[in-house]
């Protein structure tokens, strides 16, 4: 009598190889991460009402998405950034208290804002998931490239003469969707009928310019198509942004120092020539015109990197106890609309100047050790992720604006832990040391006569 066989005990089954990029968890992430993608650019400029503010699409995209992958185990804790989170959330909100109560100044909806936004950096995605890491960075690319040649083609078409910039999105969308405030459309110098190009759908030429830098990188970093990255980078002069061109050159300056002397020579060359050619052009004239332009009391360079700074020390000196607990939650927006209002002058705080100023050192402190732990230890590409909190520290005032900040959470704080760079870096490093195997056996020597050897019994004689 013969028995049906019996089926291994679990510990003997063969284990699966690991994830493949066709699972279902696989379509999970990268559905997510598009719907992000999508509402960091596509939907950049759109906001929802809430009574005197306005909420970024993008916020309900990523807090709905985390929770979404949190809720299938795609996503985990990154326990040690939010631990500090933690801590600089409470400083921050013990400050704002203080400086409430005794000066009755403060924004409470900045305040509130503060934690909702950036809670998302708190959570990274399963290892499993890892995998996903160049995919992720492939669609960024390819998402900029389309905006890449819209940008491209509104600056041909202005300058050819048979094309007048038109905002489509502001004559599509209902205004009280739009977000506000922001200097969406404007000449490339005083008087000329050429608009900045901005792809549309970006709330600025200058943060265009930083998404299109970012993607720059990526292709950089990947040593992606040379096609994509002569599409960006024209696009990326297109914008006569100078925080586009600082985000990529300190970006490029990051790739020097991980690559060496060989890499920083060819792409000097390559910038230089580049750089010649721009600088034959209209465009390349205007900004050339701009460089040193912080030294001028009204430039677009002095209201972003000299002036906020200035009116740090003037608050700190006026009130040295500010330094430890700064001058309240939004008050830098507030510094901000007073001084356009009385001198004309759009001063521009960046990130790291309205810690300073709305929550003091310590709290500022404490919020760069978060960022540290949820961007830049164990950063996947730290090239992007380095040179996306410079961008974001130094360069623009996105502590509260999710739409330019996010671009950070699939680049950099999704993939916390894997060494995606420093993997390709090494593979590079190692690549030129190896010897090609030779076809013939060991000992054998180009250009002998192959020898066949007999082999032999244990006691010496040959086998017949």
């Amino acid at each position: 009598m013969t028995t049906a066989p019996q089926s291994p005990p679990p510990s003997a089954r063969p284990r699966s190889a690991g994830p493949t990029a066709s699972s279902i968890a696989d379509r999970r992430v990268m559905a997510v991460v598009t719907a992000l993608l999508i509402s960091i650019t596509v939907l950049q400029r759109f906001g929802l009402p809430l009574g005197p503010v306005q909420l970024s699409v993008s916020v309900l995209v990523a807090l709905g998405g985390i929770g979404y992958l949190l809720f299938h185990g795609d996503a985990v804790e990154n326990s040690g950034a939010t631990r500090v989170f933690a801590a600089a959330m409470a400083v921050c909100f013990l400050v704002a208290g203080i400086v409430l109560l005794r000066d009755r100044t403060g924004n409470i909806t900045s305040l509130v804002y503060l934690p909702v936004i950036w809670v998302v950096f708190c959570f990274r995605l399963h290892p499993a998931r890892f995998h996903l890491y160049p995919r992720v960075l492939d669609r960024f690319e390819k998402i900029m490239v389309a905006f890449a040649a819209i940008g491209v083609l509104q600056t041909a078409a202005q300058a050819a003469g048979v094309w007048s910039y038109r905002d489509f999105v502001l004559d599509l969308v209902p205004a009280e969707l739009l977000f506000t405030g922001y200097n969406t459309s404007y000449p490339i110098e005083y008087g000329s009928p050429i608009i900045k190009a901005n792809g549309f759908v970006f709330l600025e030429p200058s943060v265009y310019a930083q998404f299109l830098a970012m993607a720059l990188l990526s292709v950089l970093v990947r040593r992606a198509s040379p096609v994509r990255a002569g599409v960006l980078g024209i696009a990326l002069v297109c914008t006569i942004s100078g925080t586009g061109l600082l985000f990529a050159g300190f970006g490029i300056a990051v790739l020097a120092v991980r690559r060496g002397g060989r890499w920083t020579a060819r792409i000097v060359a390559a910038a230089a020539l580049a750089g010649a050619v721009a600088l034959a052009t209209p465009f390349g004239e205007i900004i050339a015109s701009r460089m040193g332009e912080t030294s001028q009391t009204n430039s677009s360079g002095s209201l972003r990197f000299v002036q906020p700074y200035q009116r740090i020390v003037d608050t700190w000196g006026a009130d040295p106890f500010s330094v430890l607990i700064g001058d309240g939650a939004g008050r830098a927006d507030e510094l901000a609309d007073r001084i356009f209002r009385a001198t004309g002058l759009p001063i521009n705080f960046s990130g790291v100047a309205k810690l300073l100023l709305e929550y003091g050192v310590v709290g500022a402190v404490l919020f760069g050790a978060f960022v540290a732990l949820a961007l830049v230890a164990r950063a996947p590409a730290p090239t992007l992720a380095w040179s996306g909190v410079f961008a974001n520290a130094f360069l623009t005032g996105a502590l509260l604006q999710p739409q330019v900040l996010y671009l950070l959470v699939p680049l950099s704080s999704l993939f916390i832990g894997l060494r995606f760079e420093s993997q390709l870096d090494e593979e590079r490093r190692a690549r030129p040391r190896r010897s090609p195997r030779p076809a013939h056996d060991a000992g054998q020597r180009l250009g002998e006569v192959p020898v066949t050897v007999v082999p032999a019994r244990p006691n010496g004689l040959e086998r017949s």
